[in-house]
């Protein structure tokens, strides 16, 4: 399956051989066979590039062009991956997660942490997830295309301000005993997450406080609602050194989960966080295991020097070559439901956070056709663009066939596209699409940078800025004790 995905990574530029349409004038028995037997043969994640005619080049010959850079890009990043200090340890996540220790992996364990902290009643409370950026959008959007988003079994809460607070407590309309929370932050004095943690958590002593129990059990009962998940290293500075490491010692807190060290917010969909979230709604572990082994496998592939086999760096390849022929600004766009709650908000973060330099939209189709559309076929703004179009397999109807065919072909004839597709199980993304599709964008982001200053003739610096995020210190420095603008959580 995987090898199928990689041949289908060098393109064919030519709209007309791309048979997106498989109906034609068949019956609908025969349809049904043709999807049948398509189905059998679609990788979970394919992509296609697209030229527009006027650069007088097809993608398989710009690709070629660039085969000496991008091994050289290749190589040095192969050599930063195995460096504790360069911040990749994302890249072996999956198979971290996976890996036996002892007699279970932690893959095991965050099950388990998540089925003892979800049944500590006798109906399961409704998850509460406090985080902001990575530590909100992966886990949002990871939960979505495993078909669970809008369910009413985990909300997200990541805002400060006293009218969005109150009106968040109406959307849930659950006693604030009934409901459990989980806290991530690698620190825990992202000023966010602590504000929310604070009026949560003293909202549940409150309530216990009422309800007749003395202080210290009033604080037990109140911590028993939340689990949190942070740096696995303690020190007297960090939420780990407070709360400790150890379920049932010195708290009640759940405190078993951690966040990987050398692992970025936006970089984090494998983490702790975003597995115990998704098995808390009910994602199986049968499925996280098959969406991390496709991540693993992929991961293979994303470091191959054979260009014509890495996804990730054919999408690198394209965004550069786009960007140098004036197409600078990305417009993402994302065609179904299914993608929505993370997954705008995770693609621009990946991308901003770690692109810094790189102009990029998102946005989910068909909401964004018109004003997309609009912007984009504006005579002065043609050759402004580039899309990335990522759907579902277009024959799983007509009408959808039709739609994003109709909209590929308009963008194709003017600007450069990447044409992304992620295989369907049942109402969900299958976990072979996502696990390739969301280490593959990691991947993506990565290259791009790095073959950018090569190809400028820069020196890749001693830390990949794309891994990095030091100017989000700007606005916190405001924040610190005795500044101007000091803040107190739940104030």
């Amino acid at each position: 399956m995987i090898l199928e995905l990689l041949a289908s990574a060098v393109i064919n530029p030519n709209l007309e051989k791309l048979e997106l349409i498989p109906y034609g004038q068949n019956t609908v028995q025969q349809n049904q066979e043709k999807i049948i037997e398509q189905r059998k043969v679609i990788p979970p994640y394919e992509k296609t590039f697209f030229i527009p005619e006027k650069i007088n080049k097809d993608f398989k010959s710009i690709s070629n062009e660039y085969k000496t850079v991008s091994s050289k890009v290749i190589k040095d990043f192969n050599l930063r991956k195995s460096d504790t200090k360069q911040f990749l340890k994302w890249v072996n996540l999956p198979e971290e997660q996976l890996k036996i220790h002892g007699r279970k992996s932690h893959l095991d364990e965050i099950y388990a942490q998540a089925d003892y902290f979800r049944m500590k009643t006798k109906y399961p409370r409704p998850l509460v997830v406090l985080g902001i950026g990575g530590s909100k959008h992966t886990a949002e959007f990871l939960l979505n295309m495993n078909g669970l988003g809008n369910k009413g079994r985990v909300y997200f809460y990541s805002d400060i301000d006293p009218v969005s607070f109150f009106n968040f407590i109406k959307e849930i309309d659950t006693p604030i005993n009934e409901i459990n929370f989980l806290v991530v932050s690698k620190s825990g004095t992202t000023f966010e997450t602590k504000d929310s943690f604070d009026r949560f958590e003293r909202m549940l002593y409150e309530y216990y406080r009422n309800n007749g129990f003395n202080d210290k059990d009033a604080r037990k009962a109140a911590q028993s609602h939340f689990a949190i998940c942070t740096d696995k290293h303690a020190t007297s500075k960090n939420l780990r050194g407070k709360i400790g490491s150890k379920n049932g010692i010195g708290n009640a807190y759940t405190k078993e989960l951690y966040i990987h060290d050398g692992v970025g917010g936006r970089f984090s969909m494998f983490d702790d966080a975003g597995i115990f979230v998704s098995a808390y709604a009910g994602v199986p572990k049968s499925r996280m295991v098959r969406i991390l082994k496709s991540a693993k496998a992929i991961t293979n592939f994303c470091l191959s020097d054979d260009i014509e086999k890495n996804p990730a760096m054919m999408s690198a390849i394209f965004n550069n070559f786009s960007d140098k022929n004036g197409y600078t600004l990305t417009q993402q766009q994302y065609f179904g439901r299914i993608f929505e709650n993370g997954g705008e908000n995770w693609i621009k973060q990946l991308y901003l956070e770690s692109l810094k330099s790189f102009e990029f939209n998102a946005s989910k189709a068909p909401d964004s056709m018109h004003y997309a559309a609009e912007s984009l076929f504006y005579p002065d703004n043609t050759n402004k663009y580039k899309v990335v179009m990522t759907v579902m397999p277009p024959f799983i109807s007509q009408n959808y066939n039709k739609y994003v065919s109709a909209i590929l072909e308009s963008y194709a004839e003017r600007v450069p596209v990447e044409f992304e597709v992620l295989l369907t199980e049942a109402d969900t993304i299958s976990p072979e699409a996502i696990g390739s599709y969301v280490q593959c964008k990691h991947f993506e982001v990565l290259y791009t940078g790095m073959l950018n200053r090569v190809v400028k003739n820069m020196t890749q610096p001693e830390k990949l800025p794309e891994v990095l995020q030091p100017n989000v210190e700007v606005y916190k420095n405001k924040f610190k004790p005795n500044s101007k603008y000091e803040l107190k959580p739940g104030m």
